[in-house]
């Protein structure tokens, strides 16, 4: 069916695409508008996105600038199959924190341009002129829509999402799914770890799960079409630390790690070529983070991965207040649930690890300082940080009821190295 999608999306390009008229479109004078017809008048550019989708949300305030720099001749319109009330609540919140909110026109709980212009992979721009498809790409430049204006072509790579097979992390052993033998039974095997390099048939899912299978007391560990040092961060940072760069330095001069600046189609030809695939299956009682670590420096010895004890300044993590306002420390057997999204980061029944990983993958993803609980507390926690937490200042009012602060100050944390491995030794 993936291919037949593929076929169906190539075929169109340099083709006359079909009368369609769209309706009920969201910030747009005339609320319905034959497509075709439109793009016989302008260059049209159908931008597919959704509200989870970080770089299309990233992308559209240029995409808005330009299009408002040729409003005569460009119209941008953006289709997502959520619904409209999803989406104009997202788009609401956005606005009330401050954030940018396209201006273009908007097409909510589309099925079929998607089904028209097929695409697994977003950003995803459908580029149509005097009726025809001209490009497909994942990025909007001024060039290309001046050359897309004057000479109907563009200066872009056309974007084509290749056939993929499904693979479920959680559910499916990677083993099993290499051997085509989506029974494979893990009670027949001990203990086992695989390492491979990119996995075509299963495209650009890159990520990893880690899974406690009850009934026969193991834990899976399933990563694929990663980059090589983010293994090393889940492997070292036992999937707590070592989220954002602040903690980590990257000595090795080797492509493995060569990623500054790629993004998009750039970056998947570089996956292709360095991406990692790892899986391991141990008993629960094993730590299985030191396995990955051995394993790691089997599959690559000509890299060396350590961490060293550093003093410098981090964002540290305290307790000023023994009796606040809202109680945080909690007792329970309740299992954790943590939910960080656009109104905030909510930890019930959870760690103060698990607060650290939250505040490191969203707040402070890229900053500077490396984050450090000093509070002294094991326990479990609950806390809510709602509404704006976007900054140092915002982050301490929201935790100040829990008697709880961030501040900038010299600590000792570990950092991860990564460096080529003498070969003399």
């Amino acid at each position: 069916m993936i291919i037949g999608m593929l076929f169906a999306c190539l075929t169109l390009r340099a083709q006359a695409i079909p009368s369609i008229m769209l309706n009920d479109l969201h910030d747009r004078s005339e609320s319905s508008v034959d497509l075709r017809a439109l793009s016989e008048k302008k260059l049209v550019l159908l931008d597919f996105w959704a509200t989870w989708c970080g770089a299309c949300l990233a992308a559209m305030p240029k995409v808005d600038s330009i299009a408002q720099e040729n409003l005569d001749q460009v119209e941008v319109i953006t289709i997502t199959s959520e619904n409209k009330e999803t989406v104009l609540e997202f788009l609401e919140k956005r606005k009330s924190r401050g954030m940018y909110v396209h201006t273009s026109p908007k097409l909510f709980g589309d099925t079929l341009l998607s089904r028209l212009f097929p695409h697994r992979v977003i950003p995803h721009y459908v580029w149509l002129k005097e009726g025809r498809v001209i490009a497909v790409t994942e990025e909007v430049t001024r060039e290309a829509v001046q050359l897309a204006l004057t000479e109907g072509r563009t200066n872009l790579r056309n974007k084509i999402d290749k056939k993929i097979e499904s693979f479920d992390r959680h559910n499916e052993t990677l083993l099993g799914f290499l051997q085509k033998n989506a029974d494979l039974n893990l009670i027949d095997i001990q203990n086992y770890s695989l390492a491979t390099g990119y996995i075509e048939r299963i495209g650009t899912s890159s990520g990893y799960s880690l899974n406690h299978i009850d009934n026969i007391d193991k834990t899976k560990f399933t990563g694929t079409n990663m980059a090589l040092e983010n293994l090393y961060r889940v492997a070292f940072g036992k999937m707590k630390r070592f989220i954002n760069d602040s903690a980590i330095e990257v000595r090795s001069r080797s492509s493995y790690f060569a990623t500054a600046g790629l993004k998009g189609m750039r970056f998947l030809d570089w996956l292709v070529d360095h991406g990692v695939s790892y899986e391991a299956v141990v008993s629960s009682k094993e730590d299985l983070f030191e396995k990955m670590i051995s394993d790691l420096r089997v599959a690559f010895p000509m890299f060396h991965a350590h961490t060293v004890e550093t003093t410098d300044t981090c964002l540290v993590l305290t307790e000023f207040d023994p009796n606040p306002r809202k109680l945080w420390k909690v007792v329970g057997e309740e299992e954790g649930r943590y939910r960080t999204d656009m109104d905030g980061i909510v930890i019930d029944n959870g760690t103060i690890s698990g607060l650290m990983t939250a505040l490191e993958s969203t707040v402070f993803y890229g900053a500077k300082q490396p984050l450090v609980d000093k509070t002294g507390y094991t326990g479990k926690i609950s806390v809510h940080l709602l509404g704006s937490i976007r900054s140092l200042d915002e982050i301490n009012a929201a935790l100040k009821p829990y008697g709880l602060r961030l501040e900038k100050k010299m600590a000792i944390y570990d950092k991860l190295i990564i460096e080529d491995r003498d070969r003399s030794r």
